[in-house]
């Protein structure tokens, strides 16, 4: 037989999963953190513009509003209405009504209606992140005050766009030369000129060389100092100060003395500082609050956007002269925004429903504090609610809850654990605790080493093995028993 021929007539038989748009719409808004929401609807509305999420008062005011328990039916099937003029009106009047409309419909799940104070905070957060300044834009701000030649100038906005947000410049001249164009003493020239910009240390190559900036601009650059920097950063980050101090004909009090000075004068990341400023807002999804003997669950929706369509257009489904294909695209529009409603109501009820039993499940982390968070896994909570294990990942992800022991990340209840002696369970995040607890209260001249702590897990009746001892010491940003260890 033809072996082409046979190649050709093999076939197989495969299922696969298609996902209708309106359900990955619905998985975008999930995964989504609420300040990012009206992002993830932006496909819908660049193909609806009749759906808008502007305020315009006059235009989505109704002279009669809709009663407060008038209810809506989201899964309503949209493409009927217009056969029946009554449930048609009805229906108009539910979903599309406007700002009061849309409160009215929120109130039924326990949530408070705008007002004039909350828009003006919501506004204000929305204004200060879009009034940040960058790192680049500051550095920018300082070279316009500088008398400089054309060419020099581009070189040093070529040397500033290479500047990370610690701080560092990561190219080097020659490429800078090749870009702008300019010659080679002129890119040297605008690097050397951005490293006297503030803050002290920015543009340099390596730490050593954004350390000695530093040191140089606050009149602490001596021999001494310049040697330490240059040659034994590797031996002070692993605490290694004898040899430093052999090394160098000083003695360990004189070494300590000197590391002290560059901890005082210098920053290892100079521009982290700027980049900390301009982290986003981050508004949480719900908030738990004590309720007696249990623990309740309010969502959050002072920031969740709302998609109205102007009543202009209902106007004109009211207007006999409109003509049908005018109708048919609103009522189009409509069934859009009907099904980014059910999106966003999906979208809370899950995470709701997970705050729900993450409240149930952490009492005593609420109650007690975190040594006693209980183990618990995505699977767990999928189980529960009877979804899959991905669908919790999504809602789950970059989301904030307040409580009554302050404001975590959605993700940090959710760990494995171990089972004590007395079988109770005990999540890795109260090991950690403990690790850190340990350390915290460690004679420094003599550190606990891994095995030590290990050691006096397991009297505790938690059977924790030394290598993982270590895995959540690195975690916890704990150096080692050497690095920790403290000369006299």
């Amino acid at each position: 037989m033809d072996q082409n021929f046979a190649q050709g007539a093999n076939q197989s038989l495969e299922q696969t999963h298609i996902l209708s748009p309106q359900h990955l719409q619905a998985l975008k808004a999930l995964q989504a953190p609420v300040m990012e929401l009206s992002g993830s609807f932006a496909d819908v509305l660049a193909e609806n513009p009749l759906i808008t999420t502007e305020d315009d008062d006059s235009d989505y005011e109704e002279e009669t509003p809709a009663p407060d328990d008038l209810p809506v039916q989201d899964d309503a099937p949209v493409e009927s209405l217009d056969e029946n003029r009554l449930d048609y009106d009805e229906e108009l009047a539910r979903i599309l009504e406007g700002d009061d409309d849309w409160v009215s419909v929120r109130q039924e799940n326990g949530g408070d209606p705008p007002d004039s104070e909350a828009e003006k905070r919501r506004e204000y957060m929305f204004n200060s992140v879009a009034q940040e300044v960058s790192l680049q834009e500051m550095l920018m701000e300082q070279l316009n005050t500088e008398d400089c030649a054309p060419e020099a100038r581009r070189a040093a906005e070529e040397v500033i766009g290479n500047i990370d947000d610690d701080g560092f410049f990561r190219s080097v001249p020659a490429e800078i030369a090749q870009s702008v164009p300019c010659s080679l003493e002129t890119a040297e020239a605008a690097l050397r000129l951005v490293q006297t910009f503030d803050p002290p240390g920015i543009g340099a190559s390596s730490l050593p060389e954004c350390l000695l900036i530093q040191l140089e601009r606050a009149g602490k650059k001596t021999e001494r100092m310049t040697e330490f920097v240059t040659r034994h950063l590797d031996d002070l980050e692993h605490n290694r100060l004898p040899k430093i101090a052999k090394d160098m004909g000083v003695t360990v009090q004189d070494v300590k003395d000197m590391a002290d000075e560059l901890r005082r004068t210098c920053d290892p990341r100079p521009a982290a500082s700027i980049a900390q400023s301009r982290t986003e807002y981050c508004p949480v999804e719900v908030t738990v609050e004590r309720s007696g003997d249990e623990y309740t669950v309010r969502p959050n929706r002072e920031y969740e956007p709302r998609f109205l369509i102007p009543n202009r257009y209902m106007k004109m489904l009211d207007d006999p002269l409109t003509d049908q294909e005018t109708r048919d695209y609103i009522l189009k529009n409509l069934k859009s925004l009907m099904e980014i409603r059910k999106a966003l109501a999906d979208r809370e009820s899950t995470i709701v429903r997970i705050a729900r039993i993450i409240a149930d499940q952490q009492h005593d982390f609420f109650d007690k504090g975190p040594e006693h968070l209980r183990p618990m896994t995505m699977r767990d909570v999928a189980d529960r609610l009877g979804v899959h294990e991905t669908t919790v990942s999504r809602a789950i992800a970059n989301k904030y809850m307040a409580t009554p022991a302050g404001t975590f990340r959605f993700r940090d209840f959710f760990t494995g654990g171990y089972q004590n002696t007395d079988g109770e369970d005990v999540s890795s995040s109260a090991v950690k605790e403990y690790i850190r607890e340990a350390v915290k209260n460690e004679n420094p001249a003599h550190p606990l080493s891994d095995q030590k702590i290990a050691e006096d897990l397991k009297k505790k009746g938690l059977d924790v093995a030394r290598r993982t001892v270590a895995k959540y010491r690195e975690e916890l940003g704990i150096p080692s028993s050497q690095g920790r260890k403290q000369y006299t």
